[in-house]
């Protein structure tokens, strides 16, 4: 159902020191979901509803006793919408024999693949993979990028992998087919993080690709004593990094390696995450790359695909004591509704995970201590993450997946476990968090051995679920059955859309759309936005690469889930 709007006249403002062109609201009828004022939570957050989704996805890491290293740190998933009916799919990466390894695999007895479900909007889901063509396994599973790599308006997945990376062109009903010769790419290292996003501004996606480390599978080092039983996967400390890649794209769905004249071949190697967004507010799309226990990257994007490194002055490189972390994963958002979009890192144990305040002109604060996020992550190894609003209060809470790399770490140090509890924490939109053992019900309660962290509204009922992936075990499915309360959900933006949604209470909140990369995968690309109390007065909308604030359409007290389209020069709601 289409939305009664129009262009409203362009008067001239100034937001940000940016030209803003202002919108009137037209009438409409309210949609989405109310609580009343000050209602609160009656019962946990989250629920393991795995079992009843049709989810039945099961990683398959192919461990042998040499203890290689990719057999450890797999593998993602993508949260997307791939065959265009508005009901959100899950694309989970498989990993299998890891090739050229010697040694017995002790789990992989049959070929297995990467698998696609198709959702339903109801929470439920059906395995289209044989029929999707997405089955595609030319190498030992990583992570995926999802995005429109052609141009076609629909969703493509580029796989990374152990070995020759994969690039699927959808055709928009769910199916798929290899592209990767034809778009003139060729990966065959060891790649991780992959990043599908638009720099240059000229409305085409280009890619960036993080490598991992050089890994000799035929002649492994051998880490951990020597007695039967205690070999140990080697610290990415005992392999030399793979520079990053950066693929310009034509337009037309080709690329070519534009890494040295990006300005991005100074990469450390060792990349794990990767996150494109605005982060001084310039209207250009900037990247942080997580590299694991070397120094992290915050590249400035100069808005004609090339980069300055600004590292050293954002302060984001290491954490407050200037030490370097095992970067993994990577969680973007404005965590104290300034503005601003902030950066939380997830690392290794006996670290802590970091939490980047974004304090403006392009420096950043570790804040991770005063925020309450420093001793609950000191034990756990972190990997996917996420922000998002649990609750639709508004506010953005953090929900973190954890999982040692060593399967026999209770050899080497007491206290410490393969399989770790994830963790949740409410935010209180001034930046602190608040670890929650309770009420975020199932999502807590069972140690996993955790990876891939990814959010989405699979039921479609506003409120945001979870999918987390495990290292050589199955995936879970949590549905969101907490309050029930207004939100406002904004699909089809370009990834990198800067969106600022003013309520009627006098607050503002800033969003980007194009989904969190969390680890080895992408969430849903939506701005979902939990109204808490409060009714949209405004909103703004900035594609990537645009210094001017283009917001042409509103409709009045607009709730519930809509889909943005760009019409008569500006852009319109259509009710989803």
């Amino acid at each position: 159902m289409r939305i009664r709007a129009y262009r409203a006249p362009h008067r001239r403002a100034y937001h940000n020191g940016l030209l803003a062109a202002i919108l009137c609201l037209a009438c409409s009828d309210d949609t989405g979901t109310r609580s009343g004022p000050g209602s609160a939570p009656t019962g946990p957050l989250f629920r393991d509803v795995t079992a009843d989704s049709g989810i039945d996805f099961v990683h398959d890491a192919g461990k042998t006793a040499q203890k290689h290293l990719p057999e450890t740190m797999g593998a993602g998933a993508a949260v997307c919408d791939v065959n265009g009916d508005g009901n959100l799919d899950l694309y989970f990466i498989q990993g299998g024999r890891l090739p050229g390894a010697g040694g017995r695999s002790k789990g992989v007895a049959r070929i297995v693949v990467n698998r696609l479900f198709v959702g339903d909007g109801r929470g439920g889901f059906r395995d289209a993979t044989d029929e999707s063509g997405a089955a595609a396994h030319s190498g030992y599973g990583m992570g995926v990028a999802a995005g429109d790599a052609n141009g076609d308006g629909h969703v493509d997945f580029y796989v990374t992998n152990f070995g020759p990376d994969v690039l699927l062109l959808g055709d928009g009903t769910g199916g798929f087919r290899d592209g990767t010769a034809e778009a003139g790419i060729y990966d065959g290292r060891w790649t991780t993080a992959a990043l599908f996003f638009d720099p240059d501004g000229d409305g085409d996606l280009d890619l960036y690709v993080c490598g991992y480390v050089e890994v000799d599978v035929a002649h492994p080092p051998w880490c951990g004593d020597r007695r039967p039983g205690w070999r140990s996967t080697c610290h990415p400390d005992f392999f030399d990094g793979i520079p990053d890649r950066f693929w310009r794209n034509d337009g037309a769905g080709h690329f070519t390696d534009a890494t040295v004249a990006a300005g991005l071949a100074d990469s450390a190697g060792k990349g794990l995450g990767a996150a494109a967004f605005d982060f001084d507010d310039d209207g250009k799309l900037d990247l942080y790359v997580a590299n694991d226990s070397v120094e992290n990257r915050l590249w400035r994007g100069n808005g004609d695909g090339t980069f300055t490194d600004a590292t050293l002055l954002s302060a984001t490189g290491v954490n407050g004591s200037g030490a370097t972390e095992a970067g993994m994963g990577i969680a973007t958002g404005d965590v104290n509704e300034d503005g601003r979009i902030d950066l939380f890192i997830t690392n290794f144990d006996d670290e802590s995970n970091t939490l980047y305040r974004n304090d403006g002109d392009g420096f950043f604060s570790d804040v991770t201590a005063i925020a309450g996020l420093d001793a609950p992550s000191r034990l756990p190894v972190g990997f996917g993450a996420v922000l998002f609003d649990a609750d639709l209060d508004g506010d953005l809470d953090l929900a973190v997946a954890n999982g040692h790399i060593l399967d026999n770490i209770r050899l080497y140090h007491d206290g410490k476990t393969h399989a770790q509890e994830p963790l949740f924490f409410t935010g209180d939109g001034a930046g602190r968090f608040e670890l929650d053992r309770e009420g975020a019900g199932d999502f807590v309660s069972e140690a996993l051995v955790g990876r891939g962290l990814y959010t989405g509204d699979f039921d479609r009922d506003g409120r945001i679920d979870l999918v987390l992936t495990q290292n050589d075990g199955p995936a879970r499915v949590y549905r969101n059955v907490g309050p029930e309360r207004a939100y406002l959900a904004l699909a089809g933006l370009p990834p990198g859309t800067r969106v600022t949604i003013e309520l009627t209470d006098g607050t503002t909140r800033v969003r980007e759309a194009g989904g969190q990369p969390s680890y080895l995968g992408v969430c849903e690309a939506s701005v979902h936005v939990g109204l808490g109390t409060a009714d949209v007065a405004g909103i703004r909308i900035r594609p990537p690469g645009k210094s001017e604030v283009e917001l042409v359409l509103n409709a009045r007290r607009p709730r519930g889930r809509f889909e943005v389209r760009r019409a008569n020069g500006g852009f319109e709601l259509f009710e989803r």
